[in-house]
Protein backbone atom coordinates (compact mmCIF):
# COMPACT_ATOMS: atom_id res chain seq x y z
CA UNK A 1 0.00 0.00 0.00
CA UNK A 2 1.52 3.25 -1.00
CA UNK A 3 2.21 5.74 2.03
CA UNK A 4 0.61 9.09 1.87
CA UNK A 5 2.96 11.36 3.56
CA UNK A 6 1.78 13.94 5.65
CA UNK A 7 2.76 16.97 3.59
CA UNK A 8 0.03 18.86 1.88
CA UNK A 9 2.10 19.49 -1.10
CA UNK A 10 4.33 17.44 -3.60
CA UNK A 11 6.67 18.51 -6.21
CA UNK A 12 7.57 16.87 -9.01
CA UNK A 13 11.55 16.45 -9.27
CA UNK A 14 11.66 17.19 -12.72
CA UNK A 15 9.57 20.02 -13.84
CA UNK A 16 9.31 21.61 -10.33
CA UNK A 17 5.47 21.87 -10.53
CA UNK A 18 4.00 21.87 -7.05
CA UNK A 19 0.65 19.35 -6.47
CA UNK A 20 -2.02 19.64 -3.82
CA UNK A 21 -1.06 15.66 -3.14
CA UNK A 22 0.82 12.83 -4.51
CA UNK A 23 -2.31 10.41 -5.26
CA UNK A 24 -3.37 10.53 -8.57
CA UNK A 25 -0.79 12.93 -9.92
CA UNK A 26 2.15 10.86 -9.14
CA UNK A 27 2.68 6.73 -10.04
CA UNK A 28 2.45 4.42 -7.24
CA UNK A 29 5.87 2.37 -6.81
CA UNK A 30 6.34 -0.34 -4.12
CA UNK A 31 10.32 -0.12 -5.12
CA UNK A 32 12.94 -0.23 -2.41
CA UNK A 33 14.01 3.34 -4.01
CA UNK A 34 10.80 4.98 -3.48
CA UNK A 35 9.58 2.97 -0.02
CA UNK A 36 9.50 6.47 1.48
CA UNK A 37 6.46 7.75 -0.18
CA UNK A 38 5.53 5.25 -1.74
CA UNK A 39 5.46 6.96 -5.18
CA UNK A 40 7.60 7.58 -8.30
CA UNK A 41 8.92 11.41 -7.57
CA UNK A 42 8.37 12.48 -11.26
CA UNK A 43 4.68 12.97 -12.42
CA UNK A 44 2.62 11.49 -14.92
CA UNK A 45 3.03 14.07 -17.50
CA UNK A 46 6.51 14.44 -17.20
CA UNK A 47 6.93 10.72 -17.35
CA UNK A 48 5.05 10.51 -20.65
CA UNK A 49 6.50 13.37 -21.83
CA UNK A 50 10.10 11.30 -21.08
CA UNK A 51 8.12 8.05 -22.42
CA UNK A 52 7.42 10.13 -25.87
CA UNK A 53 11.22 11.72 -26.29
CA UNK A 54 12.28 8.13 -25.90
CA UNK A 55 10.52 6.95 -28.30
CA UNK A 56 10.54 9.46 -30.65
CA UNK A 57 14.48 8.75 -30.75
CA UNK A 58 14.52 4.94 -30.74
CA UNK A 59 11.06 4.22 -32.39
CA UNK A 60 10.29 1.34 -30.61
CA UNK A 61 7.89 1.23 -27.76
CA UNK A 62 9.56 -1.85 -25.83
CA UNK A 63 13.34 -0.14 -25.72
CA UNK A 64 11.53 3.17 -24.65
CA UNK A 65 9.59 1.50 -21.80
CA UNK A 66 12.79 -0.56 -20.69
CA UNK A 67 14.62 2.79 -20.86
CA UNK A 68 12.26 4.27 -18.30
CA UNK A 69 12.68 1.42 -15.94
CA UNK A 70 16.37 2.13 -16.00
CA UNK A 71 15.53 6.07 -15.52
CA UNK A 72 13.13 5.25 -12.88
CA UNK A 73 14.54 2.13 -11.13
CA UNK A 74 11.28 0.06 -12.15
CA UNK A 75 11.05 -3.44 -12.64
CA UNK A 76 11.87 -4.50 -16.04
CA UNK A 77 9.96 -7.68 -17.59
CA UNK A 78 9.24 -8.52 -21.40
CA UNK A 79 6.44 -11.05 -20.27
CA UNK A 80 4.65 -7.94 -18.48
CA UNK A 81 4.82 -5.44 -21.59
CA UNK A 82 3.86 -8.44 -23.80
CA UNK A 83 0.66 -8.42 -22.09
CA UNK A 84 0.83 -4.44 -21.72
CA UNK A 85 1.30 -4.08 -25.28
CA UNK A 86 -2.03 -6.65 -26.62
CA UNK A 87 -4.31 -4.18 -24.44
CA UNK A 88 -2.78 -0.31 -24.78
CA UNK A 89 -1.82 2.22 -27.64
CA UNK A 90 1.60 2.87 -28.19
CA UNK A 91 1.10 6.56 -26.71
CA UNK A 92 -0.40 5.02 -23.40
CA UNK A 93 2.37 1.93 -23.10
CA UNK A 94 4.21 2.99 -20.04
CA UNK A 95 1.12 4.26 -18.12
CA UNK A 96 -0.14 0.74 -18.42
CA UNK A 97 3.31 -1.04 -17.93
CA UNK A 98 3.59 0.87 -14.51
CA UNK A 99 0.05 -0.11 -13.31
CA UNK A 100 0.97 -3.52 -14.38
CA UNK A 101 4.20 -4.16 -12.41
CA UNK A 102 2.21 -2.64 -9.14
CA UNK A 103 0.86 -5.98 -8.36
CA UNK A 104 1.20 -8.38 -5.83
CA UNK A 105 3.32 -10.63 -8.29
CA UNK A 106 6.38 -7.64 -9.04
CA UNK A 107 5.85 -5.34 -6.08
CA UNK A 108 8.83 -4.44 -4.37
CA UNK A 109 11.30 -5.63 -7.47
CA UNK A 110 13.38 -2.93 -8.74
CA UNK A 111 15.37 -2.49 -12.06
CA UNK A 112 18.14 -4.61 -10.06
CA UNK A 113 16.16 -7.33 -10.01
CA UNK A 114 16.10 -7.37 -13.97
CA UNK A 115 19.62 -7.43 -13.92
CA UNK A 116 20.05 -10.26 -11.46
CA UNK A 117 17.41 -12.29 -13.51
CA UNK A 118 19.92 -11.31 -16.49
CA UNK A 119 22.97 -12.39 -14.89
CA UNK A 120 24.46 -8.74 -15.46
CA UNK A 121 24.13 -7.11 -11.88
CA UNK A 122 28.03 -6.91 -11.31
CA UNK A 123 29.26 -7.31 -14.93
CA UNK A 124 30.35 -3.17 -15.52
CA UNK A 125 32.54 -3.51 -18.40
CA UNK A 126 29.34 -5.39 -20.08
CA UNK A 127 27.46 -2.52 -18.86
CA UNK A 128 30.00 0.49 -19.99
CA UNK A 129 29.81 -1.23 -23.74
CA UNK A 130 26.02 -1.58 -23.32
CA UNK A 131 26.25 2.39 -22.61
CA UNK A 132 28.62 3.24 -24.90
CA UNK A 133 26.60 1.44 -27.93
CA UNK A 134 23.60 3.24 -26.83
CA UNK A 135 24.51 6.44 -25.53
CA UNK A 136 26.68 6.47 -28.90
CA UNK A 137 22.96 5.81 -30.75
CA UNK A 138 21.37 8.30 -28.53
CA UNK A 139 23.96 10.88 -30.20
CA UNK A 140 23.27 10.20 -33.24
CA UNK A 141 19.43 10.05 -32.95
CA UNK A 142 19.58 13.34 -31.43
CA UNK A 143 21.73 14.86 -34.32
CA UNK A 144 19.45 13.71 -36.60
CA UNK A 145 16.01 14.83 -34.82
CA UNK A 146 17.05 18.38 -34.27
CA UNK A 147 14.64 21.33 -33.34
CA UNK A 148 13.15 22.34 -36.71
CA UNK A 149 13.03 26.01 -38.21
CA UNK A 150 9.40 26.94 -37.41
CA UNK A 151 9.83 26.17 -33.91
CA UNK A 152 12.98 27.96 -33.28
CA UNK A 153 11.20 30.75 -35.33
CA UNK A 154 8.56 30.86 -32.86
CA UNK A 155 10.44 30.68 -29.93
CA UNK A 156 13.61 32.62 -30.60
CA UNK A 157 17.44 31.27 -30.87
CA UNK A 158 19.65 30.25 -27.80
CA UNK A 159 17.23 27.95 -26.25
CA UNK A 160 18.64 24.35 -25.75
CA UNK A 161 16.62 21.61 -27.77
CA UNK A 162 15.48 20.31 -24.22
CA UNK A 163 13.79 23.86 -23.89
CA UNK A 164 12.41 24.21 -26.92
CA UNK A 165 10.59 20.98 -26.10
CA UNK A 166 9.49 21.53 -22.76
CA UNK A 167 8.44 25.29 -24.57
CA UNK A 168 6.58 23.41 -27.21
CA UNK A 169 4.58 20.94 -24.78
CA UNK A 170 3.16 24.43 -22.79
CA UNK A 171 2.13 25.66 -25.75
CA UNK A 172 0.19 22.70 -26.76
CA UNK A 173 -0.95 22.81 -23.39
CA UNK A 174 -1.96 26.41 -23.85
CA UNK A 175 -3.35 26.26 -27.47
CA UNK A 176 -5.97 22.87 -26.04
CA UNK A 177 -7.63 25.72 -23.75
CA UNK A 178 -9.17 27.50 -27.39
CA UNK A 179 -11.27 25.83 -29.53
CA UNK A 180 -10.22 23.29 -32.24
CA UNK A 181 -9.33 25.27 -35.14
CA UNK A 182 -8.85 28.99 -33.59
CA UNK A 183 -6.09 30.81 -35.41
CA UNK A 184 -4.50 33.99 -32.58
CA UNK A 185 -4.18 36.77 -33.66
CA UNK A 186 -0.29 38.59 -33.11
CA UNK A 187 -1.57 40.00 -29.53
CA UNK A 188 -2.85 36.93 -28.14
CA UNK A 189 0.10 34.74 -30.18
CA UNK A 190 2.95 37.17 -28.13
CA UNK A 191 0.92 36.41 -24.61
CA UNK A 192 0.81 32.60 -24.96
CA UNK A 193 4.77 32.86 -25.66
CA UNK A 194 5.26 34.83 -22.53
CA UNK A 195 3.34 32.99 -20.46
CA UNK A 196 4.83 29.55 -21.37
CA UNK A 197 8.37 31.13 -20.80
CA UNK A 198 7.29 32.46 -17.43
CA UNK A 199 5.71 29.34 -16.25
CA UNK A 200 9.24 27.79 -17.14
CA UNK A 201 11.07 30.67 -15.18
CA UNK A 202 8.92 30.35 -12.33
CA UNK A 203 9.65 26.25 -12.33
CA UNK A 204 12.64 27.13 -12.02
CA UNK A 205 12.72 29.57 -9.45
CA UNK A 206 10.88 27.36 -7.22
CA UNK A 207 13.50 24.50 -7.84
CA UNK A 208 15.89 26.60 -6.80
CA UNK A 209 14.17 28.00 -3.75
CA UNK A 210 13.90 31.63 -5.02
CA UNK A 211 10.99 33.70 -4.51
CA UNK A 212 8.33 33.69 -7.10
CA UNK A 213 5.65 36.43 -6.20
CA UNK A 214 6.81 38.62 -8.44
CA UNK A 215 7.04 35.76 -11.19
CA UNK A 216 3.23 34.86 -10.09
CA UNK A 217 1.70 38.24 -10.30
CA UNK A 218 3.26 38.86 -13.72
CA UNK A 219 1.58 35.66 -14.88
CA UNK A 220 -1.84 36.81 -13.53
CA UNK A 221 -1.33 40.14 -15.43
CA UNK A 222 -0.34 38.16 -18.76
CA UNK A 223 -3.71 35.47 -17.95
CA UNK A 224 -5.61 38.72 -17.86
CA UNK A 225 -4.24 40.42 -20.95
CA UNK A 226 -5.07 37.02 -22.98
CA UNK A 227 -8.47 36.77 -21.36
CA UNK A 228 -7.37 33.08 -19.96
CA UNK A 229 -8.21 33.91 -15.87
CA UNK A 230 -11.47 31.16 -14.37
CA UNK A 231 -13.57 34.38 -14.14
CA UNK A 232 -13.11 35.69 -17.61
CA UNK A 233 -13.43 31.98 -18.71
CA UNK A 234 -16.34 31.42 -17.04
CA UNK A 235 -18.08 35.27 -18.04
CA UNK A 236 -17.65 34.33 -21.62
CA UNK A 237 -19.37 30.90 -21.50
CA UNK A 238 -22.13 32.59 -19.47
CA UNK A 239 -22.69 35.32 -22.07
CA UNK A 240 -22.15 32.46 -24.70
CA UNK A 241 -24.71 30.48 -22.93
CA UNK A 242 -27.44 32.77 -23.03
CA UNK A 243 -26.80 34.21 -27.02
CA UNK A 244 -26.50 30.58 -28.18
CA UNK A 245 -29.61 29.58 -30.01
CA UNK A 246 -31.96 26.33 -28.68
CA UNK A 247 -31.70 25.14 -32.33
CA UNK A 248 -27.80 24.88 -31.83
CA UNK A 249 -27.82 23.62 -28.18
CA UNK A 250 -29.88 20.71 -30.22
CA UNK A 251 -27.53 20.01 -32.81
CA UNK A 252 -24.43 20.26 -30.38
CA UNK A 253 -26.39 17.18 -28.27
CA UNK A 254 -27.45 14.98 -31.48
CA UNK A 255 -23.73 15.33 -32.45
CA UNK A 256 -21.75 14.56 -28.80
CA UNK A 257 -24.69 12.11 -27.36
CA UNK A 258 -27.56 11.24 -30.03
CA UNK A 259 -30.71 9.91 -29.20
CA UNK A 260 -30.38 5.79 -29.57
CA UNK A 261 -33.28 4.59 -31.71
CA UNK A 262 -36.28 2.91 -29.87
CA UNK A 263 -36.84 -0.73 -29.37
CA UNK A 264 -39.04 -2.03 -32.27
CA UNK A 265 -42.01 -2.79 -29.67
CA UNK A 266 -41.87 0.89 -28.11
CA UNK A 267 -41.64 2.62 -31.54
CA UNK A 268 -44.94 5.42 -31.94
CA UNK A 269 -46.80 3.53 -29.41
CA UNK A 270 -49.35 6.11 -29.57
CA UNK A 271 -49.42 6.44 -32.95
CA UNK A 272 -48.44 9.76 -33.27
CA UNK A 273 -46.52 9.76 -36.23
CA UNK A 274 -49.52 8.13 -38.29
CA UNK A 275 -51.16 11.01 -36.46
CA UNK A 276 -49.36 13.91 -37.82
CA UNK A 277 -48.73 12.37 -41.09
CA UNK A 278 -52.16 11.89 -41.83
CA UNK A 279 -54.17 14.54 -40.39
CA UNK A 280 -51.42 17.50 -40.85
CA UNK A 281 -48.96 16.47 -43.50
CA UNK A 282 -52.33 14.90 -45.41
CA UNK A 283 -54.94 17.58 -44.86
CA UNK A 284 -52.73 20.50 -46.09
CA UNK A 285 -51.05 18.26 -48.97
CA UNK A 286 -55.24 18.00 -49.84
CA UNK A 287 -55.73 21.48 -49.75
CA UNK A 288 -52.71 22.32 -51.66
CA UNK A 289 -53.72 19.50 -54.44
CA UNK A 290 -50.75 17.31 -53.83
CA UNK A 291 -51.11 13.79 -54.52
CA UNK A 292 -48.82 11.68 -52.39
CA UNK A 293 -48.64 9.12 -49.98
CA UNK A 294 -49.93 11.24 -47.54
CA UNK A 295 -52.65 13.17 -49.48
CA UNK A 296 -53.91 9.16 -50.17
CA UNK A 297 -53.38 8.32 -46.37
CA UNK A 298 -55.85 11.37 -45.75
CA UNK A 299 -58.40 10.68 -48.34
CA UNK A 300 -58.74 6.98 -46.92
CA UNK A 301 -59.03 8.02 -43.19
CA UNK A 302 -61.57 10.01 -44.30
CA UNK A 303 -63.30 7.47 -45.99
CA UNK A 304 -63.84 5.41 -43.64
CA UNK A 305 -65.96 8.12 -41.65
CA UNK A 306 -68.22 9.91 -44.48
CA UNK A 307 -71.76 9.19 -44.17
CA UNK A 308 -73.22 9.00 -47.61
CA UNK A 309 -77.02 9.53 -47.91
CA UNK A 310 -78.86 6.41 -49.40
CA UNK A 311 -80.51 7.50 -52.69
CA UNK A 312 -84.19 5.67 -53.52
CA UNK A 313 -86.10 5.40 -56.72
CA UNK A 314 -89.30 6.73 -57.25
CA UNK A 315 -91.57 3.52 -56.65
CA UNK A 316 -89.70 3.10 -53.48
CA UNK A 317 -91.86 6.42 -51.71
CA UNK A 318 -93.49 4.34 -49.56
CA UNK A 319 -90.71 2.50 -48.26
CA UNK A 320 -88.89 5.87 -47.84
CA UNK A 321 -92.28 6.71 -45.86
CA UNK A 322 -92.44 3.88 -43.47
CA UNK A 323 -88.53 4.45 -42.90
CA UNK A 324 -88.80 7.86 -41.59
CA UNK A 325 -92.09 7.91 -40.12
CA UNK A 326 -92.14 3.91 -38.71
CA UNK A 327 -95.40 3.18 -40.16
CA UNK A 328 -94.72 0.16 -41.89
CA UNK A 329 -96.14 -1.77 -39.43
CA UNK A 330 -99.73 -0.01 -39.22
CA UNK A 331 -99.79 0.48 -43.42
CA UNK A 332 -99.92 -3.59 -43.37
CA UNK A 333 -102.28 -3.68 -40.84
CA UNK A 334 -104.91 -1.56 -42.33
CA UNK A 335 -104.80 -3.39 -45.45
CA UNK A 336 -105.15 -6.82 -43.27
CA UNK A 337 -107.95 -5.27 -41.89
CA UNK A 338 -109.44 -4.47 -45.60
Amino acid sequence: MAIEMSSDTAICSRCGRKYSRRKGYFPVSYAILHKGIGYIPVCKECIDAMYNTYLAQCNNAKDAVRQMCRKLDLYWSESVYEIVSRKSTTRSMMTQYIAKINSVSYAGKSYDDTLSEEGTLWNFNQDIEDDSDYDNSDIAQEQALETPEEIIAFWGSGYSDEMYHELEQRRQYWMSKFPEGTELDVGTEALIRQICSLELDINRDRIAGKSVDKSVNALNNLLGSANLKPTQQKADGDSAQENTPFGVWIRRWETKRPVPDPDPELEDVDGIIRYISIWFLGHLCKMLGIKNTYCRLYEEEIAKMRVDRPEYEDEDDETLFNDIFGGSNSVEENESDG
